[in-house]
């Protein structure tokens, strides 16, 4: 067959492109049963209901301290009169990310997720049990890429709706498609800063761990669109130097009983000195990242000549960026949109600060909103991830928050 002959960029976008716009339900995606190769989704989706564990979990691995989404009996005395999940939550009841849910899996493919524009319409609540509906792939675009030639972005669609019913939020993403090889014989990252495991002094150490400490959670304190000013800055969320356990905390968010590196320290820090002993999760400054430790006993120093460190997944960055909203709109916002653009990888020993800028602010329908700017930048001072949101606050002239009108980005059959 011809196809035989094809480069493995070239049989994706064959292959692929002969899927674009099939739409798959969560009925028909749990159908298939675990041990479906190469699903993510199935059986093996993190949750499909928003319960009290699930939530604990999930903001444990994001390293998440906010009382809104830790304590229930915090959170029936605000207006939800319920736990409420994180926005980000529904990342762990759907997401169609790999092979085979956006075409057959192709051999020599290696690819990463890239970026999203998402929009929420109502509350993630406990208690909600929610369907979905995936459009996998809504389109394929090749681009070049300086890092293998070619690249696939292949985008998605996806609505979720609560107890088979309200709509409640929505996305697009993509992920780029590389074809491993040639992104081994470019050989790009290697010969970059990217090759290097950072290490940090004792004092930069204790100035990012204090930075962490400063974050400032609104909580029941409204934040009133009327004090809000074009030019504001958000209180800054600071995560790393990332380690092996960071990324576990984040990937075991949903199914396992796993902390954030931030809240180790702070348990370690708050625990009475013990002589000699070492306990298999205890925290210890630094994390082998001190200067003249950081080297091939850090783990995840380097897993291939494309790869010179283990690449942070993009949602765990966009993890912290939603820490950095929630912060600062308080109980009585809402998050109604969010978008992000990866630029450069975060990676095993990078420090992140997710930085936010108020650009704008108006009112839309009665609702009362401000634009945000959000940017990740790397202990280097690079913009690994760019992007924004827009928030609405309740008015203390014209009341609570009006919650935005739902849309659905996959079409039903007619």
């Amino acid at each position: 067959m011809a196809s035989e002959k094809l480069s493995p960029i070239d049989q994706l976008i064959e292959e692929w492109g002969k899927l674009v716009g099939r739409v798959i339900t969560s009925e028909e995606f749990r159908a298939r049963g675990p041990g479906f190769e190469g699903n993510i989704l199935s059986d093996n989706t993190l949750n499909r209901d928003v319960t009290q564990d699930g939530i604990r979990i999930f903001v444990n691995g994001e390293g998440d301290l906010n009382p809104l989404f830790r304590d229930p009996e915090y959170a029936k005395k605000t207006k939800y009169k319920c736990l409420i999940a994180p926005p980000n939550y529904l990342y762990t009841i759907c997401y169609a990310q790999s092979p085979p849910d956006h075409g057959p899996v192709i051999p020599g493919i290696d690819g990463m997720y890239s970026g999203c524009e998402r929009e929420w319409f109502r509350p993630v609540c406990e208690g909600d049990k929610f369907t979905y509906r995936v459009m996998c792939p809504a389109e394929n675009i090749v681009k070049p890429s300086k890092y293998a030639g070619r690249k696939v972005l292949s985008y998605e669609k996806c609505d979720y709706y609560r107890q088979g019913g309200d709509l409640v939020a929505g996305y697009s993403s993509y992920e780029q498609w590389l074809d491993e090889k040639k992104a081994v014989a470019m050989n790009t990252l290697a010969t970059t800063d990217l090759a290097k495991m950072p290490e940090y002094s004792e004092a930069e150490l204790k100035e990012i761990y204090a930075a962490q400490d400063r974050e400032e959670i609104r909580g029941a304190n409204p934040r009133y669109w009327e004090d809000v000013k074009v030019g504001d800055e958000l209180t800054p969320v600071v995560r790393g130097p990332v380690n092996d356990a960071e990324l576990t905390a984040w990937h075991a968010a949903g199914h396992a009983h796993f902390i954030s590196e931030r809240l180790t320290r702070i348990m370690w820090e708050k625990m009475p000195p013990s002589q000699g002993w070492k306990g298999v999760n205890k925290w210890e400054f630094g994390q082998g990242f001190l200067k003249g430790q950081a080297g091939t006993e850090v783990p995840g120093n380097k897993i291939s000549a494309a790869h010179p460190r283990q690449v942070i997944v993009g949602q765990q960055t966009e993890a912290w960026r939603y820490i950095l909203l929630t912060n600062w709109m308080g109980d009585d916002g809402f998050l109604w949109k969010f978008s992000t653009q990866i630029r450069k990888m975060n990676m095993i020993g990078d420090t992140t600060w997710s930085k936010g800028k108020i650009i704008n602010k108006y009112c839309d329908k009665g609702r009362y909103c401000v634009d945000i700017d959000v940017q990740s930048i790397n202990q280097t001072g690079v913009v690994t991830v760019t992007g924004g949101a827009t928030v609405i606050l309740p008015s203390r002239d014209h009341g609570p928050v009006i919650y935005p009108e739902p849309y659905a980005r996959v079409p039903f059959k007619a």
